[in-house]
């Protein structure tokens, strides 16, 4: 038996989409990019993989993630460029 879909999308190709009411939101973008070389924060174990997809796209290159020296299940995010 063939699945019939519910078509209910007309694609626009003849003008513009209308503009955004309201700009795009990240917050790692806000965290990140008020951020300058030598700022740093700590990072618990089950935030680190979170903390690494959102702010490898802002700090591109230039941030480093490592364990704590003293704190254990802790990482310390800092921005070197």
């Amino acid at each position: 038996m063939k699945k019939e879909r519910n078509n209910n999308f007309k694609i626009i190709t003849n003008k513009k989409a209308p503009p955004r009411k309201t700009p795009p939101k990240s917050q790692w973008r806000d965290i990140v990019g008020s951020m300058k070389a030598g700022d740093w924060f700590i990072v618990d174990e089950v935030d680190r993989a979170r903390v690494l997809v959102g702010c490898g796209k802002y700090a591109r290159g230039r941030y480093s993630l490592y364990q704590h020296p003293e704190i254990e299940q802790t990482y310390v995010f800092t921005i070197t460029k």
